[in-house]
């Protein structure tokens, strides 16, 4: 009778112990996802947030409006009217201009300067999935749209030789990894 109540306790203690272990682990990957979530809630604001990326996302969405300029960024202007041409040229490299920004006009240097803002951020975020803080899947309800108009060859978003451009851009430019970011998203 001793030993069955010494058993008796011993797997009680044990089983108290298991659910107890089983309760804190539970408890820390429901913390863990809680802090991801707030990471990537705030990394996403901050990337909204930002004037060159709202910048960037008119230049994407639209082939022919007006952009808002920084002050003085271009003299006392405060806006250029741009169009897909504009951004085709501002991206282009050729013999006669090569890298040498003053080549470039004025709207065609801010163009640049915009592209290298969202490119630069689209690579961080790659950088958080290949260092495993966030996945691809908790980026994709914020980014898949503007991927989407970047990688997508299906996409009439852009005229296919301005996404070409864009993607020669991105290859001269040392923003590589951006086609490794794509990739992620299935493009």
């Amino acid at each position: 009778m001793n030993i069955n109540l010494e058993s008796g306790l011993t797997i009680g203690a044990l089983a108290v112990s298991a659910s107890t272990i089983m309760i804190g682990i539970y408890q820390y990957v429901k913390a863990q996802k809680w802090k991801k979530a707030e990471f990537v809630s705030k990394e996403i604001k901050e990337f909204y947030n930002d004037f060159d990326i709202k910048r960037a996302f008119v230049l994407l969405d639209w082939n022919s409006n007006e952009l808002v300029l920084k002050e003085n960024e271009i003299d006392e202007k405060k806006k250029i009217h741009f169009t897909d041409d504009l951004i085709f040229s501002a991206l282009a490299f050729n013999e006669n201009k090569g890298n040498d920004l003053e080549k470039f006009c004025k709207e065609e240097v801010v163009i640049r300067s915009i592209f290298d803002s969202l490119f630069g951020w689209l690579i961080m975020f790659d950088s958080y999935i290949e260092t495993k803080l966030v996945t691809a899947e908790d980026l994709k309800p914020y980014l898949i749209y503007w991927i989407q108009i970047l990688a997508d060859t299906n996409s009439n978003r852009k005229p296919e030789k301005v996404r070409e451009q864009i993607w020669k851009y991105i290859d001269t430019c040392g923003f590589e990894k951006l086609r490794q970011f794509c990739s992620r998203f299935g493009f």
